[in-house]
């Protein structure tokens, strides 16, 4: 029933999703232009999508701790590493979408709610000295994997944090000081997303980028994104379904727009 769900939102985007040429704002048009209709092949981009070729083939069980909403393909609590690979983590167009992101507005500071494996985290971490991944995972043997897979990639720029969303964010928050962009990739449910938003919020900066996971996935998460839409330093938003791309720049206009991806 919930595939079911997902699939007819999945129409209704399509159904009043605009294209590039939709888009007249100048701000807008040169993110459409620059980063979401650009192609990205590199050699770091190329060995992420390497490590997971890799794990979409493991057969090794880990058991899930799980805080949230869970799997709508899988719930069970010991799963096999290649389902997670292929259920969990972003696909490879989204990656590389988030390291462009990355490689051109710059942010330092970047703050991951949700590591998985850590093939997102990789793309956000972008083998760049100057930028710092704090990311967060509740599920410990999750996390040692994704650990293993930084050391495999040579990735020195991440800072791992384990446990409840709930015990471990605030503490760290108040260590960063600054986050320059925020992907919400962790519980998807309505009020802990509403939450996490309104904690980074104020650690943000005029720059800040926020970037939410399944912003479709639930009639929840669709609430949650119809309030950060509507929050008071929200002014720009791209709903791409998958993915919803927030900006508080106080300089734009509130508008928000639809962007076939």
């Amino acid at each position: 029933m919930k595939k079911l769900q997902l699939i007819i939102r999945y129409l209704r985007y399509l159904l009043y999703a605009k294209g590039k040429h939709s888009a007249h704002a100048p701000f807008l048009y040169a993110f459409i232009t620059k980063i979401l209709n650009e192609k990205t092949e590199n050699e770091h981009c190329n060995t992420i999508e390497l490590l997971r070729k890799e794990l979409c083939k493991s057969e090794k069980i880990i058991q899930i701790t799980d805080f949230g909403a869970g799997s709508i393909i899988n719930n069970n609590r010991k799963r096999m590493v290649k389902d997670v690979a292929k259920n969990s983590a972003k696909n490879a167009k989204f990656g590389r979408l988030l390291y462009r992101i990355c490689q051109f507005l710059g942010p330092k500071n970047i703050v991951e709610l949700g590591t998985s494996l850590g093939i997102s985290t990789a793309y956000l971490a972008c083998r760049k000295a100057d930028i710092k991944v704090f990311t967060f995972e509740g599920c410990p043997e999750t996390a040692q994997l994704a650990k293993e897979n930084f050391d495999k990639m040579n990735l020195e720029n991440i800072d791992i944090t384990i446990g409840d969303f709930k015990d471990t964010l605030t503490q760290k928050l108040e260590r960063i000081k600054n986050v320059d962009l925020a992907f919400i990739d962790g519980n998807h449910q309505e009020k802990p997303t509403t939450s996490y938003f309104e904690e980074i919020l104020r650690y943000a900066n005029n720059d800040s980028i926020f970037i939410f996971d399944d912003i479709h996935w639930s009639s929840g998460m669709e609430s949650a994104w119809d309030y950060v839409k509507s929050h008071k330093r929200t002014t720009l938003t791209i709903d791409l379904f998958f993915l919803g791309i927030v900006f508080i720049k106080s300089e734009l206009s509130k508008e928000h727009f639809t962007i076939r991806f």
